[in-house]
């Protein structure tokens, strides 16, 4: 049953034995919401359920958020309880997480939980679990600096810089990997272990004609032939219905255009011109059952659902269960929220870079190049340092330390060269104004219709004349 611990414990397998506790129930949801709401009589034993402590339930700890108290005919106290995950990284302030450029999530996800309570999970934990990280492949990425936030934000950032991952905690243990759970062979019936299931198809949001904005309005009209928005096939089933989406991360229309198609692409599992699925469920939890022990259903499982003798296999993406109970468990089966337009895209962008840099044979021109391609650009590292592709900026790193950077930043123009200290030693504003630091040399100086020179004997000179100073 339930144990209680203090607010401030780190090891979960002791504790108080709370065993009057009902109707106790888990809600699990991928890269979401994971609580336990229990009650409890009031007695003796009820006045150590208090806020902040810790709740073991099936051997994960939740902190207690939210206790209220009931008197009347029945005397009972319910608690409102959140993954130590889900509370403790959301409560933990971060000042600032500095650019992370070329990292594997990993890295960043360390760099997100340093100096905490939490630990990044190692390929040998993760593999006795039978997961994977996201970048277990060798997957890079970059991630720009955060103020003022803290780690649960920053991963949802992190996440959505990947395109993909779905984050796993174990207690304070935690990994970003490609996928909770497995393929499954269960199957959810009504003539078999299913109560009643709840089949919506909502087109509310469904958009089979597009019109797509980039920066600034930019539309696609140049690169489709004058016309600013694109149809789906889909447009013949479902009809023409219109909508629009803003890209203003992109400026060019071929860009444009390519984001757009991808809004119809039958890769895309977001796909905006098909209908929105929803299925949910009472699931009977046959599994606490002996004949029965090896159809126990899991969160990230994909299963197959039976709709009146139709198939639709899809991934349970949230659970809501009673762990000591025989009351139902509610199911909710769909798709996790994906965008894998960042890796088409660039993948495409990779294959015209190499047929630049290779030779007829296939090999690599450079010595010794190695790239690393991102959300926003690319980043080539060189012998001798690296040059980083963005989107709107070129940077130049020597030894990890930026030496150059070139271009927009926050819709400002952007030009510095620092010195061996990191200091700024040359910077121009958008506005046009210069600042140097330390010593300028020139033959000739120009201010407005002036020429500032030097004679041959090493004299200052205005257009030619030598210019007298005190002393002379």
């Amino acid at each position: 049953m339930l144990r209680i611990l203090p607010y401030n414990s780190v090891m979960f397998d002791k504790g108080i034995v709370i065993g009057d506790a009902y109707d106790v129930r888990v809600t699990y949801e991928i890269n979401g919401e994971r609580r336990l709401d229990f009650s409890h009589p009031i007695n003796e034993k009820s006045e150590i359920i208090s806020e902040n402590k810790i709740v073991v339930c099936e051997g994960q700890a939740y902190r207690i958020i939210k206790v209220s108290k009931t008197i009347g005919e029945k005397n009972f106290i319910a608690a409102e309880c959140s993954h130590v995950y889900n509370a403790d990284a959301s409560n933990i302030h971060i000042q600032n997480i500095p650019d992370l450029i070329g990292k594997t999530p990993s890295y960043v996800l360390g760099q997100i939980f340093k100096n905490t309570k939490f630990s990044i999970m190692t390929d040998s934990e993760l593999t006795k679990v039978g997961l994977k990280r996201v970048d277990y492949s060798g997957f890079k990425v970059d991630f720009f600096s955060m103020d003022k936030t803290n780690p649960y934000e920053a991963v949802k950032a992190l996440i959505e810089n990947c395109g993909k991952g779905e984050i796993y905690a174990d207690n304070y243990k935690i990994a970003l990997v490609e996928r909770i759970g497995g393929e499954s062979c269960l199957r959810l019936d009504l003539s078999k272990n299913m109560k009643d299931i709840s089949i919506e198809r909502d087109i509310t949001d469904m958009v089979t004609k597009l019109y797509p904005y980039g920066k600034d309005d930019a539309h696609i009209g140049s690169v489709n032939s004058g016309k600013q928005y694109i149809i789906s096939e889909n447009a013949d089933i479902y009809g023409v219905r219109e909508g629009y989406r803003d890209y203003t991360d992109y400026i060019e229309p071929s860009k444009i255009l390519r984001r757009a198609r991808w809004e119809f692409d039958s890769e895309n599992e977001e796909r905006i011109d098909v209908p929105c699925v929803n299925i949910t469920g009472g699931y009977a939890d046959i599994s606490k059952l002996a004949d029965y022990a090896d159809e126990k259903i899991n969160i990230g499982d994909t299963v197959t659902v039976i709709d009146c003798g139709n198939e639709i296999r899809e991934r349970v993406i949230r659970l809501e269960y009673y762990p000591y109970q025989s009351d139902d468990t509610v199911i909710s089966v769909g798709r996790v929220k994906k965008d894998l337009f960042f890796y088409l895209e660039q993948i495409g962008t990779l294959a015209k870079r190499y047929k630049k840099v290779s030779t007829t044979g296939g090999k690599v021109r450079a010595k010794s190049v190695s790239g690393v391609i991102s959300q926003s650009g690319m980043k080539i590292n060189g012998e001798n340092g690296t040059v980083s592709l963005l989107s709107d900026i070129i940077e130049v790193s020597t030894d990890g330390d930026v030496k150059t950077q070139i271009g927009n930043v926050n819709g400002h123009f952007v030009f510095n060269i620092t010195d061996n200290n990191g200091n700024s030693a040359v910077n121009i504003t958008d506005k046009g104004n210069m600042n140097f630091k330390g010593d300028f040399e020139t033959e000739k100086l120009s201010v407005g219709d002036n020429v500032i020179t030097q004679d041959s004997n090493g004299m200052l000179c205005i257009n030619g004349k030598r210019i007298l100073v005190e002393g002379e």
